[in-house]
């Protein structure tokens, strides 16, 4: 061991699928660099960056960025009845919400059941595109690809992808921190408080809730996924 390791203290985790980790790790690693970012500057002998005041903020504003987006819970069970005939579905971010794209596929796999993938934000053109149905032509209908677009620099990028496939006949589902970016694509976007460098990491709130309400409507213990345990005892 290294005798350094950084504890999450997020408390007991019950549920084989957890939740708490993701969070509390990106988390508990943005304190991380913005200690080595402070470190470095006071060796530099120059006061705080713009980057870590921007960094601290988004560390201090995260208990009200989350209980904001916990506001979205008739929201997500919404969602998550349109997906509960599904049989497919794809997630996708860029940038920052790249990872969180992955979160949340992996969490309606675990818990719902519900074949999922997370993909960067152009990556479905290489390949993925030739799954997507449409309404007529899917034998559950069309596929649905929940889209994280946060007002950042990926934003064009992923208004094109979001036209892309809704072209293809694909339900759309926004996950978005401003309501325009929607605009023509998806009537109902789920609206996340905007929170600076963290703001993506909010997105996982409602991704979790969609699968934790699908899991529901489809008489699915949450806690205990089929053929997933706790702890893993081999290699």
């Amino acid at each position: 061991t290294t005798n350094l390791g950084v504890y999450c203290h997020a408390g007991r985790e019950n549920a084989v699928a957890s939740t708490k980790a993701f969070t509390t790790q990106i988390t508990v690693l943005a304190l991380i660099a913005l200690w080595f970012r402070e470190l470095k500057d006071r060796m530099a002998g120059v006061g705080p960056s713009y980057e870590s005041k921007l960094l601290k903020d988004s560390l201090t504003r995260l208990p009200i960025s989350f209980g904001m987006a916990m506001k979205n819970r008739a929201a997500c069970k919404r969602i998550a009845e349109r997906l509960n005939p599904k049989e497919h579905c794809f997630v996708l971010g860029k940038g920052f919400g790249e990872p969180v794209a992955y979160e949340g596929a992996l969490k309606i796999k675990e818990m719902c059941y519900l074949h999922a993938e997370g993909y960067s934000g152009g990556a479905l053109k290489h390949g993925p595109f030739a799954l997507i149905e449409n309404e007529k032509t899917g034998k559950f209908g069309s596929t649905p690809i929940i889209l994280l677009i946060f007002d950042d620099e990926h934003a064009h990028h992923m208004r094109t992808a979001a036209e892309e496939v809704k072209a293809r006949g694909a339900d759309l589902i926004i996950i978005t921190d401003d309501s325009r970016l929607a605009d023509g694509l998806c009537d109902d976007p789920i609206l996340i408080p905007r929170n600076g460098p963290l703001t993506a990491l909010g997105a996982v709130l409602p991704l979790q809730l969609i699968a934790y309400e699908l899991a529901m409507l489809r008489g699915i213990n949450p806690d205990t996924p089929r053929n997933l345990a706790k702890a893993v005892t081999v290699d």
